[in-house]
């Protein structure tokens, strides 16, 4: 049996991530590394946590607009949620990428499945799915990745070869920005990625990229975003 595409959309508008944290606005100071980033708010200067070990720079920097809510770590007791850009909030914090892709799948998808060495996010039925989250748009084109990432090549190899063993294969790309006309792989950061995702695409993994818009506490489905012409 020929595995089946397992990704099914809601309506355009429907919310497929709501928060409850209460939520507060402050500045960003200076990122100190990946995952620690100064912020202020009036009258102080917090430590709070940054989930994406992506390099951010269109939304992480001095004097930028951020949300953070309150969420114990071994360092700080907040954590960044979104960043400002262009008049709009923009999820950062990777940890709500796999619940948000599950809205997209059967209920009985398996999650964190092992195979080989690797772990990708999703099984649903005889197909593996591996979920990505793309925060940068350039000129209405959203890329991804916006830093080299080894282990996305990896991941996309995996794909691929799962594809070739009679396995399905797909790869979701949370389009995490509104207003992005199409995507493409972002070859200038990562030629490796590039050159994978092609590879993929031309092998039969399955790829989806629907775009979101978030408003601080929902995230709400925008769509599918078409693959650039390349």
């Amino acid at each position: 049996m020929e595995p089946k595409d397992p990704f099914s959309d809601p309506e355009i508008g429907a919310t497929v991530l709501e928060l409850q944290s209460k939520m507060f606005e402050a500045r960003v100071v200076e990122r100190i590394n990946r995952f620690l980033v100064k912020v202020s708010t009036p009258g102080d200067e917090i430590l709070c946590h940054l989930h994406d070990p992506g390099r951010l720079k269109e939304l992480i920097f001095r004097g930028n607009a951020v949300l953070i809510r309150e969420f114990q770590g071994n360092k700080t007791h907040y954590s960044i949620t979104a960043a400002s850009q262009d008049g709009e909030w923009v999820l950062t914090d990777t940890r709500f990428h796999s619940s948000i892709a599950k809205k997209f799948l059967p209920e009985n998808a398996l999650q964190e499945v092992r195979v080989g060495k690797h772990r990708l996010d999703f099984l649903s039925g005889q197909t593996y799915i591996e979920v990505k989250g793309c925060t940068l748009m350039v000129d209405h084109v959203a890329m991804f990745p916006d830093a080299p990432t080894a282990r996305g090549v990896e991941h996309l190899k995996l794909l691929r070869n799962l594809v070739d063993s009679g396995y399905g294969a797909e790869l979701i790309v949370l389009v995490l920005r509104t207003g992005a006309r199409c995507f493409l792989p972002n070859k200038e950061t990562d030629p490796d990625f590039h050159s994978e995702f092609m590879k993929c695409l031309d092998s039969g993994v399955i790829v989806h990229m629907p775009s979101f818009g978030f408003d601080g506490y929902k995230l709400r489905y925008e769509g599918e975003v078409p693959l650039c012409p390349h």
